[in-house]
């Protein structure tokens, strides 16, 4: 019953970080990239700036806080880049991987330890849904005639 009420509460944070936004209008939890780093076109680098990854962030920060203290944006934005795109994925082909989610669950714990805290396997299960919901949720493309 935990597990349920935390993945509820995780997806009502990834939804109330979706619609938040700064006094000046910019959005909230947005990953900015490093200053003076380089504008890159690798599909990494891409991924990262997706708002979804954003979204993700921001809902880790809250519902993690001991994990996320002292972590930059960019090094969770990383961490669940790496899920998405190689556990979830096979990395190269670009395709849903088999093993996939069991995958993901066996190095979550590693990419995401913080302060000597390490998440349990509650914890790294409520991370890839968080992953699912918000970073590695498909993209839809819609085109215009």
């Amino acid at each position: 019953m935990r597990l349920g009420s935390a993945v509820v509460c995780g997806v009502a944070l990834v939804a109330l970080a979706g619609c938040s936004s700064t006094k000046d209008g910019a959005e909230a939890g947005k990953v900015a990239p490093a200053v003076g780093a380089p504008v890159t076109a690798d599909p990494f680098g891409t991924f990262r700036q997706r708002t979804g990854v954003a979204a993700f962030v921001a809902a880790f920060r809250t519902t993690f806080p001991d994990l996320a203290d002292g972590r930059s944006d960019e090094a969770i934005a990383s961490d669940v880049t790496h899920v998405c795109l190689d556990d979830l994925r096979d990395p190269t082909t670009g395709r849903p991987a088999p093993d996939g989610e069991a995958a993901a669950l066996r190095r979550i714990p590693s990419r995401f330890e913080r302060n000597g805290i390490t998440p349990d396997t509650v914890s790294a299960r409520l991370i890839l849904a968080l992953a699912r919901g918000t970073a590695c949720s498909r993209v839809r493309v819609i085109e215009e005639w």
